[in-house]
């Protein structure tokens, strides 16, 4: 994607740079609203999926963890969770005016194994086959697990703050910009957390839907900066997924040695 279409600059402290650009969407799990903002609605419909064309659903999202964030902060059950084959379909009533806060929860997905190499590297073992060929000298197995979370954020009415305060998992994208106003010119504004902490010079990737059906893809390869805020200017409306993946020791007392965590959010540029 050309600078022309998407133009990664500074806000105060930090930024965004494109390092690289691609297709391909490696089976990533989205929450997709049926609208992102209304005034008089009382019910909102919302989809998830894993997929690797936005936002087309592939592969169902299922969760024990679904659940939403009124706009006063509360966190509530959904009136409705069906699954099928390929989507998960969400449905929940929304009687109070603000901003509300939908997600999957953090869900922990499959478990696999990866050597761990002398120098500290990982390396997986996907299309290894130990019997024809040997396990890399000083390299030693260790068990992972997938971690997953999905958002998206849905007002009726003004736009309002609590929500944003919520907390989910240990890999989060904070909005510093409210979800619900962002526009291509002004950009959207974002912390990205590990236990906290803001994580410097992480892979991120966005993607915007539709992008199938242009030339322009809509696939953009990211990275943050060195400091705590990152910005996005867009110079194209639509709907976006932004996400990011990272590698961690698992908690204490979990099945396995390290956790992939992905977190995603769903969000919509208006011009």
């Amino acid at each position: 994607m050309s600078l022309k279409k998407l133009n990664i600059t500074l806000l105060g402290v930090v930024g965004m740079s494109i390092f690289a650009t691609g297709t391909a969407l490696a089976h990533t799990a989205y929450l997709k609203p049926n609208t992102f903002s209304t005034m008089r609605g009382n019910t909102i419909t919302l989809e998830s999926s894993f997929t690797e064309s936005f936002s087309n659903p592939e592969v169902v999202v299922k969760s024990k963890n679904w659940h939403f964030y009124t706009p006063k902060g509360e966190r509530k059950n959904f009136d409705m969770v069906q699954s099928h084959k390929q989507v998960t379909i969400l449905e929940q009533a929304i009687e109070d005016n603000g901003t509300y806060r939908f997600t999957s929860g953090e869900r922990l997905g499959r478990k696999g194994e990866m050597y761990k190499l002398k120098d500290g590297s990982l390396q997986s073992m996907f299309g290894h086959d130990r019997k024809k060929k040997p396990q890399p000298e000083g390299a030693v197995t260790i068990t992972t697990q997938t971690a997953t979370i999905a958002d998206t954020y849905v007002t009726k009415g003004a736009p309002t703050l609590a929500v944003l305060q919520t907390r989910i998992g240990r890999l989060a994208i904070i909005p510093v910009t409210h979800p619900n106003e962002i526009y291509a010119e002004d950009g959207f504004a974002f912390r990205l957390t590990f236990d906290g902490k803001a994580m410097k010079n992480q892979s991120m990737t966005l993607y915007r839907d539709g992008g199938m059906y242009a030339d322009d893809k809509g696939v953009v390869k990211l990275k943050t900066g060195k400091k705590s805020v990152t910005k996005i200017d867009f110079k194209q409306p639509g709907m976006y997924l932004l996400m990011t993946r990272h590698k961690a020791d698992a908690p204490e007392g979990s099945e396995t040695d390290l956790r992939s965590y992905t977190t995603s959010l769903t969000f919509e540029v208006t011009p």
